[in-house]
Formats: structure tokens, sequence, C-alpha cells
């Protein structure tokens, strides 16, 4: 499992690093009427959130079939959560920004759901060709 982790580790690494990097120059070249200067606390958030949840997620001891499902989704919503509390956040420190904000938080979190589940597929992938026998005939 550590490989893995260290796998989806650099594989977040590039996601913000390209993700991040490239929607900033569509935004400061194509769209320069939204480009706001907070614009790194957006792919800093999902960085961090992206690290803690693959620590969560890999780190997991699966004892019951949902397990591994039913953190995913906590995390998920705790995601939702904290994003919303961020874009409250920014919106009582700089209303005049706050349209361009909102708008680049929700098209990068959008891109992340889809790291996201690629990220919690490959460890179910994972967990099923390595968990004892017991606990695969739960899960069927």
């Amino acid at each position: 499992m550590k490989k893995l982790r260290r796998r989806f580790l650099l594989l977040l690494t590039v996601f913000i690093v390209i993700v991040g990097f490239g929607s900033w120059l569509i935004l400061i070249h194509f769209i320069p009427s939204l480009a706001f200067y907070d614009y790194p606390l957006i792919p800093l958030f999902f960085y961090t959130v992206g690290i803690v949840s693959i620590y969560i997620l890999t780190g997991l001891k699966i004892d019951k079939p949902n397990k591994l499902l039913n953190t995913f989704m906590l995390i998920r919503g705790i995601k939702m959560f904290l994003a919303i509390v961020m874009a409250t956040t920014y919106w009582l420190l700089d209303r005049a920004e706050i349209r361009s904000f909102a708008i680049m938080l929700v098209a990068f979190y959008l891109c992340y759901l889809f790291l996201e589940t690629y990220i919690y597929i490959k460890i179910e992938t994972w967990n099923k060709k390595n968990l004892p026998p017991m606990y695969k005939k739960e899960g069927s």
C-alpha cells in the first residue's frame, strides 16, 4: 500500500501542477477579467485536501465491506464543506474578487473530482486483489 500511496501522491502533485498552472495561464491569457491575485490558494487547498485524503484512504484497515466507500463519501462531504467555508471566508475578506474566486474554485473542484474518483477506484481494485478471502466474500 505504501507504493500505491507514493504513486497517488505523485499523481496528485502532477495534477495540481498541470491543472493549477494550466488554468492560471488560461485565466491570464484568455480571460484576464477573471484573473485575481489570490489564485494560488485554490490549488494549495486541493493539494492539502488531496494529501490528507490519500493518507486516510490508503491507511484504512478494511474490516467491513463498505468501510472504504463510507470513508470516501465522508471525505467528499468534508471537502465540500471546507470549500464552502473557504469561499465564504474569501467573500468576507475580498468581496470585489469573489466572482472570479468562486468560478475558479468550482472549475478546480470539478476537475479534482475526476482525480479523486480515479484514486478511489484504484484503491478499491487494490483492496479486492490483496484482501484476505474472508473479506472478499462479505463484499461480493
